[in-house]
């Protein structure tokens, strides 16, 4: 099977295997998929500057086109050479999934197909039918630990010739993760901020760095799902401001509520008592009073509504992009509000 575990990535990353035209990279970190896919491009030796030999198509598109996606796959390139197709956005799209199949049934050739992904599961069509192909990979894309952070600031850190403490390396490190460009970009902003100076103190990563962390994430979250109305606002643009993606947001609240929904069905229907239920799920401490407020709060009908509602407007989200970061923003705040409806009967 043509899969990579997700400690192996990053030696891929340094020497990509070519023998395999078709590159599948997921996981919940749009931006470190993002961030890899665009290395492993870099690493093809194909000029993307050049429209004939670069092409980047959405999987919404190829949803309603897929013949757009066999027509770049298998178009030789005007001037010889390899072509480069990306493909960003992919989930659980039918068509998408079926074209990546065939067209890796046998090798590609002349053409490099990277495909950028959300968080799939094992199960999902487009995994299955990369990792079970001879001629494609798919390579997990996990949100960053430790380790890859302190790699990421280190990296930031001897390009810019500065060195920062330990207090403010681990000040730092609190305030990222949730997206891996948008970590470092936060990292890259504190080196400008530093130009000139010897080393960084934790003050000077206070003053400068956002929080995106997914400890901000589960903060907005929390918020949202146990009425806190009027904190919610600022928590949303504090983490648009940092970059976070809006499709992290919504997966976050979709997967809260869905684990709402299953523990209020053992609340409602098996009579165990919210705290107990809570605790069984051993969730972070921070996030413990809100769980147990939300899951006081909703009846179970009223969480398998909003299921419902998140995800047509996920899919509203992803057909007019444009308008993701105002529907989700929306869907937040309604939210909230039935929540502290809720709260009060």
């Amino acid at each position: 099977m043509a899969q990579k575990k997700a400690g192996e990535v990053d030696a891929f990353l340094s020497r990509p295997d070519f023998s395999f035209p078709i590159i599948l990279l997921y996981g919940p970190d749009p931006g470190l998929v993002s961030e890899r896919a665009e290395a492993i491009a870099e690493k093809s030796g194909v000029d993307r500057s050049d429209p004939f030999a670069s092409v980047l198509l959405a999987a919404d598109e190829i949803e309603k086109d897929v013949g757009r996606l066999y027509d770049e796959a298998l178009t030789v390139s005007m001037f010889g050479g390899q072509r480069l197709v990306r493909v960003r956005g992919a989930g659980g799209g039918k068509n998408l999934a079926e074209a990546v199949a065939a067209l890796s049934d046998k090798r590609l050739e002349g053409a490099l197909m990277i495909v950028e992904a959300g968080d799939l599961k094992k199960s999902a069509p487009l995994r299955t039918s990369v990792e079970r192909s001879k001629y494609a990979i798919a390579l997990p894309c996990y949100q960053d630990e430790a380790r890859a952070l302190d790699r990421m600031i280190d990296e930031e850190m001897t390009s810019a010739g500065l060195s920062l403490d330990r207090d403010a390396r681990e000040e730092l490190k609190s305030r990222l993760g949730a997206n891996r460009l948008a970590s470092r970009g936060e990292i890259r902003k504190l080196c400008l901020y530093a130009y000139g100076m010897e080393r960084i103190e934790t003050e000077d990563v206070a003053a400068i760095v956002g929080d995106v962390s997914a400890d901000a994430v589960d903060e907005a979250i929390d918020a949202a799902i146990s009425g806190e109305v009027k904190k919610l606002p600022g928590l949303i643009d504090r983490l648009v401001e940092a970059g976070t993606a809006v499709f992290q947001l919504q997966q976050s609240l979709l997967r809260t509520i869905q684990q709402l929904q299953a523990m209020r069905e053992i609340v409602e229907r098996q009579g165990e008592p919210v705290g107990r239920v809570v605790e069984r799920r051993r969730p972070h401490f921070r996030r413990k009073a809100a769980l147990e407020t939300a899951l006081s709060a909703w009846p179970l009908n009223a969480l398998a509504r909003v299921g419902r509602r998140i995800e047509a407007d996920i899919l509203t989200s992803r057909k007019e992009s444009a308008m993701a970061l105002t529907v989700t923003r929306q869907m937040m705040l309604s939210i909230a509000v039935e929540a502290a409806r809720h709260r009060r009967r």
